[in-house]
């Protein structure tokens, strides 16, 4: 994701045929507002109430921002089940909605077709010991904010306004994954409202195909309604922002490489960047405190080059401290929309460098269409760390154990010419990208939800392993396929 400093069942059904979406999807949406409207009159709004406009506008990325022919927004899980029920009996059309933080359209919106059911409401959160007990529509800065009063730290993903629901059902990318493995992965157990009514609890014990599933199998099993999450081993740290001189590129990438291969010597040590043509970003993050005029020995190849800003000068401080620093404002609202694609490949200089000139070569000058490259190096710990955490029950990315790059492509755009011609550059980029790495032996398969696009085949990607598990999962808790019929969107199994 880009930040601010540049430029994520009481459904009574119990018909014993697969479900299938009405052919008139306003007429099936309009029946099922009608029944929401009676059944939940203060859960409720449609275009004639005055919340609607906010309700439509809650979604980070301006192009999700739909029209829904209502939106309704459970207070607690059995109101979920009971709605969801609703919902589905009326053969409607629907979206699932917790943080809205996810720019592919439909995914957490929906137009005048269906029926947004909205999370927001699921705000309870506790901790008690070790354990953090959060309804899914908290956001990564409510989870952080709790546990540093607690003189702990959450696992979350690097964004304060980040749903932790949909963060945590792509797998999610947090401080330092080769300590805690994605945030996934300290998921202790999920409660879960599946379409024939039921509210099960999905854990390493207890219905753990799917709990399997739920890590990195996104929205195709039921709608989660809380999710219980280990807190965090490591709360007190060392990070820093730093701005890099795009003309430096080439030492950069060099540099980058070269802390990659640190990070295998070293797991404290992580770094998230950002790169455009007018420049380059980095957040460093160290998982223990480091004395004053010190820097870890990881990140010494970063600072033999021409650091043109220290945007956040080096700080101890605690996770959530970090978390308030590197984050948007809460009123950073602007109208913009956004395009992500994910690339995942091994880490290489030379491909660095060359994405860099491929990227130089296709700017425009003067353009506001900048293609913006998200770098999130994955160490080879991650996996088996991962599996760890979670009690031996292994998450549905299917990441290999050695050290990688997830690479987010895209950028923002505010009207439809600029969605135009940003779309046609971040599609160039990719299949650039996707061809070089391919051809340099550098390319890995499994694509990384959170910063996916809508076209991208993302549980096919995990292999024909983990796709196999995740569609046994998806006929064994929705018999009905209430979740591929009547879904708008998502990565669907059904047609991955």
């Amino acid at each position: 994701m880009f930040t601010h400093y540049a430029v994520a069942l009481f459904a009574a059904f119990l018909a014993s045929s697969t479900v299938e979406a009405s052919r008139n999807d306003s007429a099936a949406a309009a029946r099922a507002c009608s029944q929401l409207k009676a059944a939940f009159p203060n859960n409720y709004v449609d275009p004639s109430s005055s919340g609607y406009t906010e309700k439509e506008n809650a979604n980070w990325s301006a192009n999700c921002r739909l029209p829904a022919a209502c939106f309704f927004t459970p207070a607690d899980t059995k109101m979920v089940a009971e709605g969801l029920s609703i919902v589905t009996k009326a053969g409607s059309v629907f979206a699932v909605r917790s943080g809205g933080h996810n720019p592919n359209a439909k995914f957490a919106s929906i137009d005048g077709s269906g029926v947004l059911i909205d999370l927001s409401l699921l705000r309870s959160l506790r901790l008690d010991n070790s354990i953090i007990y959060a309804g899914t529509g908290n956001k990564g800065g409510d989870v952080q904010k709790l546990a540093d009063s607690k003189g702990q730290a959450g696992i979350t993903g690097l964004d304060a306004d980040v749903g932790i629901s949909g963060l945590i059902l792509g797998g999610g990318y947090t401080h330092f994954s080769q300590i805690t493995g994605l945030v996934a992965d300290n998921v202790v157990n999920f409660e879960v409202v599946l379409s024939n009514s039921r509210i099960v609890n999905a854990n390493a014990s207890h219905n753990s195909d799917l709990y399997r599933a739920l890590r990195g199998g996104g929205n195709n099993f039921g709608i989660v309604t809380r999710l219980d999450i280990r807190t965090s081993p490591v709360r007190n740290i060392w990070y820093s922002l730093v701005a890099i001189e795009p003309t430096d590129y080439a030492r950069f990438m060099t540099a980058l490489t070269e802390i990659q291969k640190n990070m295998e010597e070293d797991p404290k040590a992580n770094i998230n960047i950002l790169v455009a043509t007018v420049f380059i970003q980095v957040e460093l993050y160290y998982a223990e405190p480091v004395p004053a005029g010190k820097t870890p020995a990881a990140f010494a190849p970063l600072y033999n080059l021409n650091i043109s800003e220290i945007v956040l000068p080096p700080t101890n401080g605690t996770i959530w401290e970090s978390v308030q620093a590197n984050s948007p404002p809460e009123d950073d609202n602007a109208p913009v929309s956004a395009i992500l694609n994910s690339v995942v490949h091994k880490p290489n200089a030379d491909f660095y460098t060359a994405l860099f000139e491929y990227l130089l070569q296709q700017s425009t000058p003067n353009s506001t269409n900048i293609v913006a490259i998200g770098l999130k190096p994955m160490g080879s710990r991650v996996a088996g760390v991962g599996k760890e955490r979670a009690g031996g029950v292994a998450n549905s990315l299917n990441i290999q154990p050695i050290s990688q790059t997830w690479v987010s492509v895209g950028g923002q755009y505010e009207n439809e010419e600029e969605r135009l011609a940003l779309a046609q550059k971040v599609d160039a980029t990719v299949e650039w990208m996707n061809k070089r790495a391919r051809n340099g032996g550098l390319l890995l398969p499994n694509l990384f939800a959170n910063d996916a696009a809508s076209h991208q085949n993302v549980m096919g990607s995990y292999g024909p392993g983990s796709l196999a598990n995740l569609k046994a999962v998806s006929r064994k808790y929705d018999s009905t396929q209430v979740f591929q019929k009547l879904q708008a969107s998502g990565w669907k199994v059904s047609t991955a």
